[in-house]
This record gives C-alpha cells, sequence and structure tokens, in this order.
C-alpha cells in the first residue's frame, strides 16, 4: 500500500496547487455520486439543522468537494514549501496564545483541512509543535504513512488508546497538546454529552489532562474560502479549564468544548464531516424505577 500512497503524493506534489484542489474535489464528487449513503447524510444534516432536503443535499455536495480538496493537499503535504504553506492558510487569534508557545491545550474538530491547519503551525512566526491524540486506522500501513505525512514538520503523533501516562509526562514538560473531540467514542472511551440535541459519547481526555496539567484550553477551527479555496485557521477564546478531576467539571468542560464545535458547524456546515456515524453509540437505556 505504501508505494501507492508515495505515487499518489508524488502526483499531487507535483501538480500546481489550484489543480490539485481541483482534482481532488474531482475524485470528491465522484465520491459523492457513487456513496450508497446519501440519504442517510441528507437526513442527518436535515436533523441536526433542521434544513429542508433540498439545502441537505447541497450542504453535503459541498462536503464532498471540500474533503477532496483536503485529501489532495495532504497527498501534497511532502511537496509543500514553508511559502506554499503560509499562502494557503491564514492563521487568526494567535496573540491570544501564550508567548512562550508552550503549555496549551488545542480542542480541534474536523473542519476544512485539519490535517494542514495543525501541521502549518510549524511556519508562524513563532512556531508552535504540538502532541496529535489521534485514533489509530486500520492497516498499520496506513497509519504509518499518515503518521509520517502528520509529523513531517514536527508535530508527534500519539495514539489515544492507552497513552495516559505518556500525555501527563509530556504536558508535565511543557509540550502542547491537540485533542480532536468530534469523534465517535466508545462507551469504555467516554462520557455523553449533548451534541445538536442528541447524546453524543466523546472521549473525555481533554478535560481530564487540563485537570491533571492546569493547561490552558484553546479551541482551533479552520473552514475553507470558498472562492479562493485558501483556509482561516481561527483559535478562539480560552475555554475555562476543570477546577478539579471531578465527574462533574470533566463532563462540563467536555461538553463546554462540543458546544464550540457545534456552534462553528452550524456556522459553517458544509465545512464539517457529515458521513461520520457521531452518535453511533447509544446510552444504556434508563431502567425504570
Amino acid at each position: 500500500m505504501t508505494w501507492l500512497l508515495n505515487s499518489l503524493s508524488w502526483i499531487f506534489g507535483h501538480l500546481p496547487l489550484r489543480v490539485a484542489q481541483s482534482l481532488g474535489g474531482g475524485i470528491g464528487r465522484l465520491v459523492y455520486l457513487c456513496s450508497t449513503r446519501k440519504k442517510e447524510v441528507n437526513s442527518r444534516i436535515s436533523e441536526c439543522l433542521g434544513v429542508d432536503v433540498s439545502e441537505a443535499r447541497r450542504i453535503q455536495r459541498e462536503m464532498y468537494r471540500y474533503n477532496g480538496y483536503t485529501v489532495a493537499e495532504f497527498f501534497r503535504m511532502p511537496y509543500m514549501s514553508p511559502e506554499e504553506v503560509r499562502g494557503l492558510i491564514r492563521y487568526e487569534g494567535v496573540d491570544r496564545l501564550p508567548d512562550d508557545r508552550l503549555g496549551a491545550i488545542f480542542l480541534v474538530g474536523h473542519t476544512g483541512n485539519w490535517e494542514l491547519m495543525a501541521a502549518g503551525t510549524a511556519f508562524l512566526e513563532k512556531p508552535l509543535t504540538m502532541q496529535m491524540v489521534v485514533k489509530f486506522i486500520k492497516p498499520a500501513s496506513l497509519n504509518a504513512w499518515i503518521e509520517k505525512t502528520r509529523g513531517i514538520w514536527g508535530n508527534t503523533i500519539v495514539d489515544r488508546r492507552g497513552s495516559s501516562k505518556q500525555l501527563l509526562k509530556a504536558l508535565k514538560k511543557g509540550a502542547n497538546m491537540a485533542f480532536i473531540l468530534d469523534q465517535n467514542a466508545k462507551k469504555n472511551w467516554g462520557i455523553f454529552v449533548d451534541f445538536f440535541g442528541k447524546p453524543a459519547c466523546t472521549s473525555h481526555g481533554l478535560a481530564q489532562m487540563a485537570a491533571l496539567s492546569g493547561h490552558k484550553i484553546f479551541p482551533v477551527t479552520c473552514r475553507r474560502e470558498r472562492d479562493t479555496r485558501n483556509l482561516i485557521v481561527e483559535i478562539g477564546e480560552e475555554i475555562p479549564g476543570p477546577t478539579d478531576r471531578s465527574e462533574e467539571e470533566v463532563h462540563r468542560v467536555t461538553q463546554e468544548c462540543t458546544r464550540y464545535l457545534e456552534r462553528f458547524i452550524r456556522e459553517h456546515p458544509e465545512q464539517w464531516i457529515w458521513m461520520h456515524r457521531r452518535w453511533k453509540t447509544k446510552p444504556d437505556p434508563e431502567i425504570p424505577g
């Protein structure tokens, strides 16, 4: 599989950026046309956003096109220069970060191009690198290639399973950490919070690490401009962390972080991955007293 991924990366890397994006967008359109889940995704969008089917269909088409851009840019990353990255991404709210660029926890979701959003911080005026807590992807060869690409500019990739001690040790040394919080979690890895009016099992790792380390929490979102295809990354106002390690505080912070992502998705619905089965894990049915 590695040879195929490297070949695709070479192709996308040697095309002009706009051509590579257009090719990726075309592939995204083709994936949409071939998808057998269009009705499912349309229904999800309509239910969450309260829009009619035609608007849900438009959002889904745009989502696949934007995701095509993202895939093309990800394949292109090993061949991108710092100048190209700076021309493609604009970071806003950087002044909110600690001056030393150390000791922060970043809340991120699958919005815009989440891959470049994280990797591109290496090319800020004051460079920023972090440990990215992610889900292992099967097969292992694909996961290894993705991790290598994600870390190409200095970020460290950490499997979210069984890594608590490693993460805490890094945090105590002043490392920055990024948690993706918009994926479905299994019951033994998460807690239920409200997301678009429905209980969504969500990783509590971000809140737990913030409670243990005392690091500040900053939400980071990414959106793509329709006309230019450029990316705007916004670092939001600090989200108050947990005051202690109690279940109530961990739940409060996890809920507030999830609410922040929901607000962004409502404003820019085509920028999120609606095909993801976010509510797959269900809470246990209540037993009548």
